[in-house]
């Protein structure tokens, strides 16, 4: 099973330029709304099967939604990927103070991708008392090294709300990266 990209319109290099500098790889949509389990998508071909393919912006928001669903130092191939905020969200006793170290992580995590050229917007609810007072649904817009501005919403974290949706210029969000409705 091989995957590959169609290619680009004749004349047109912009989308040669942005998968060489944004990347691509195999989709990996959300399993489910309330969970933050993802499995790869599989597409017909003439010939059969193959992965489903998300390049470009979309590659980079899939790639930013997956490390702030896995904890920093858990991968063993990349100890370096993924996110500090869980330690905010359990050692604080303030929600405030939770909220201000969970924007940190999330800044932290996103300037910290290459192909980010920088943090625009970060945006989070003011905290609340209670149970809820550790969900925080997290909206952080950024700029690519391409000049794309994208949008990347967390939603609630295993909630049920929708999480991971993008929102580029021309692309209607959803709740799945990469996907239009």
């Amino acid at each position: 099973m091989t995957a590959a990209l169609p290619p680009p319109p004749p004349g047109d290099d912009s989308a040669v330029r942005r998968r060489r500098l944004l990347g691509f790889g195999p989709r990996a949509d959300l399993t489910d709304t309330a969970d933050t389990a993802r499995d790869l998508v599989l597409r017909a071909t003439a010939t059969g099967v193959d992965l489903d393919l998300v390049e470009g912006v979309d590659a980079l928001c899939q790639d930013l939604a997956i490390g702030l669903t896995t904890l920093r130092g858990s991968d063993p191939f990349n100890v370096r990927f993924g996110f500090l905020g869980l330690t905010p969200l359990v050692r604080q006793t303030s929600p405030v103070l939770a909220r201000e170290g969970l924007r940190s992580a999330v800044i932290e995590m996103v300037a910290a991708d290459p192909r980010v050229r920088r943090v625009v917007d970060l945006t989070t609810p003011a905290p609340t008392e209670g149970p809820a007072s550790r969900s925080f649904a997290i909206t952080v817009s950024f700029e690519a090294i391409t000049g794309d501005p994208a949008t990347l919403a967390t939603g609630g974290l295993a909630t049920g709300a929708e999480w991971g949706a993008i929102d580029t210029p021309g692309v209607v969000a959803s709740g799945t990266p990469g996907r239009t409705p």
